[in-house]
């Protein structure tokens, strides 16, 4: 066995002990719900305001150039690719699951994976859609759709509080949490902490968790950058820290284009 595994090995026993009965929980210490549950609903429909999201209703599909890069041993370990920096084109119809995506960059450059109700598949040479089961795909494409719609997608969280005020970045920011049934941990659902600019209303950071993954781990993504595309507005870089890498950040995310009805809702649905 090569060193560079045995070392893998050891960090995740290493952290499974760690957090082996620790579920994270995002809610600040001393919180009791609720604060404020009619602020919070004001605070997250004025966001969602600010970031046009009625737009997202105007489209069939989408297309993205998504840029990712990794830094360092977990860094490596957060993505499904070959390489620490990717270029990627992702196709998604809005408010689903289902779209593309292909690789631009790397050794798998070319390649493209895609899922439809939860089903994983990749296009041959010839186009033509070959199911099979890919679980790194599988939870992925959809993460990097969810993002990238966000501040329409958690309008459905049916629990939220409002949390108060602070700076982040030099920025007045207010906060709310955010989930479904309940704003405490729940082992299937996640949680959001979102901070919002309280002058522009539009997201400045996102911490959340990552229950599909491992319940110990939590992150933040930073938005910045804002761009408009055509009442589409992204963030143009997405920095991601996470809580199991004390310094630095884990990766870069960025939007490099944004192009609507790129494709056709049925080429994005081969498996019909």
């Amino acid at each position: 066995m090569q060193k560079p595994l045995i070392a893998f090995l050891g960090l995740i026993i290493i952290v499974g002990l760690s957090f082996s009965c620790k579920i994270t929980d995002l809610r600040p210490e001393g919180y009791e719900y609720a604060r404020d549950i009619d602020k919070a609903k004001q605070l997250i429909e004025e966001m969602g305001k600010a970031h046009l999201i009625e737009n997202w209703n105007n489209m069939e599909t989408y297309n993205v150039i998504f840029e990712g890069e990794f830094y360092g041993f977990l860094g490596k370990r957060s993505h499904p690719f070959k390489e620490q920096k990717i270029e990627l084109s992702l196709n998604f119809i809005p408010k689903t699951s289902d779209g593309q995506l292909k690789i631009l960059s790397g050794k798998e450059k070319n390649k493209t994976w895609g899922i439809q109700s939860g089903q994983t598949y990749y296009l041959n040479e010839k186009g033509e859609p070959i199911v099979k089961k890919n679980k790194d795909m599988q939870f992925y494409m959809p993460t990097y759709q969810y993002f990238i719609e966000f501040p329409c997608r958690i309008q459905e969280a049916t629990s939220i509080d409002y949390l108060g005020t602070k700076m982040i970045d030099g920025v007045k920011s207010e906060g709310i949490i955010a989930s479904w049934n309940t704003v405490a941990p729940q082992k299937d659902l996640d949680q959001y902490l979102i901070w919002i600019d309280a002058e522009s209303k539009r997201i400045i950071k996102i911490e959340y968790t990552i229950r599909d993954q491992f319940r110990f781990v939590s992150a933040e993504a930073f938005f910045q950058d804002y761009k408009d595309y055509d009442g589409i507005i992204l963030p143009s870089t997405m920095p991601i820290k996470s809580n199991l890498k004390q310094k630095g950040y884990l990766s870069k995310i960025r939007i490099k284009n944004f192009t609507s009805n790129k494709v056709s809702s049925s080429s994005l649905s081969p498996l019909n």
